[in-house]
Order: structure tokens, then sequence, then C-alpha cells
């Protein structure tokens, strides 16, 4: 109960800062891997897309240091375990979506893309190798994780690469007319 309760403010604190930031979104969904909402980010600023990004885990630490020593110790020890699991800087946790928004800054789609890949292929091996030595499965799920973050990574570069292609080509059309 513990974990679903700071799985719930967790997410929900997404919510609301994109709520507060002015982020537009369609529908938020359910999935396997939390909340997701269904939103544009493209022409939001990195300043917003870090806040939304850290929102989460900052409930998980506001929530921890709110009740580690209370009796609900053992909520604020699993809301601090899931702020950490969060910070992971792989594709699609928050921590990896940080570090993807700061890469972004610098660095062109491609190049992005590239790191964010090694990164996730990175943590995938070293969560299998942890799962070997320790027998301890719960890492199967953050492994899970890390490939879809992979797939849709690579479906992102794919589609940013048609939408380029199909602009070049109705300009040269534009412009030939």
């Amino acid at each position: 109960m513990h974990l679903i309760i700071a799985l719930l403010a967790h997410e929900v604190s997404h919510v609301f800062s994109a709520i507060l930031l002015n982020i537009e979104f369609t529908k938020v969904k359910i999935t396997i891997f939390g909340f997701n909402l269904n939103a544009n980010l493209d022409r939001i600023s990195p300043a917003k897309k870090i806040i939304l990004f850290f929102a989460g885990p900052a409930c998980n630490l506001c929530l921890y240091f709110g009740f580690r020593n209370t009796e609900y110790f053992k909520f604020a020890n699993m809301s601090l375990f899931l702020a950490y699991i969060n910070l992971i800087p792989i594709v699609p946790l928050d921590g990896g979506n940080i570090c993807k928004t700061v890469l972004e800054v610098f660095l062109d789609t491609r190049t992005v893309s590239g790191y964010i890949t090694m990164t996730n292929a990175f943590f995938i091996l070293y969560l299998i190798i942890i799962i070997h030595v320790y027998k301890n499965y719960l890492y199967f799920l953050l492994v899970c994780m890390g490939l879809k973050g992979i797939v849709d990574e690579n479906r992102y570069l794919l589609e940013k690469s048609v939408l380029n292609k199909y602009h070049l080509i109705k300009a040269e059309k534009e412009k030939n007319l």
C-alpha cells in the first residue's frame, strides 16, 4: 500500500506541475511505467521540461523528509526509494528525461538519441548483472523500462527524420511552383 500511495503522489505531482507550467496535454494514460501525459514537449522550454520531470522525485523526497521520523517511516523509505529509482538516468524514467533535456540544449537530436541509447544499454547491462548476481528480479522492470526507452528513442528519431524530409520536399515543391 505504501508503494501505491508513493507512486500516486509522484505521478499526480507531474500532472499538477504540467498544469502550473501551462503545459498543454490532451489526456493522462496509466501504463505499467506510470502515468503518461500526452503532451508535445518539443516546443516547451528546457527549464519547464526539467521542472516537469523533477516534480515527481521532488514530491517523493518531500514525503520522505516529512514522514521519516514518524510512525510512517516505511512509507517515507518507500518514497525515498521511488525518488532514487526515478532519478536513474535512463529514458523513460525522470532522470533520463532530465539528462535528455540538458543534452538537447547543447547537442543535435541524432547525437542526443545516440547518448540516450548508449546510456540505456549500459544500465540494462548493469541491471542484468545485478539480477544475475543477487537473484533480485525486481530490477527486471527497470530493464524493461530501459529497453522501452531505446525503442521509443529510435522511433522518435525516425519520426523526426521522416518529418524533416517531408518538410524539405514540400518546401522544394513550393519553391518550384
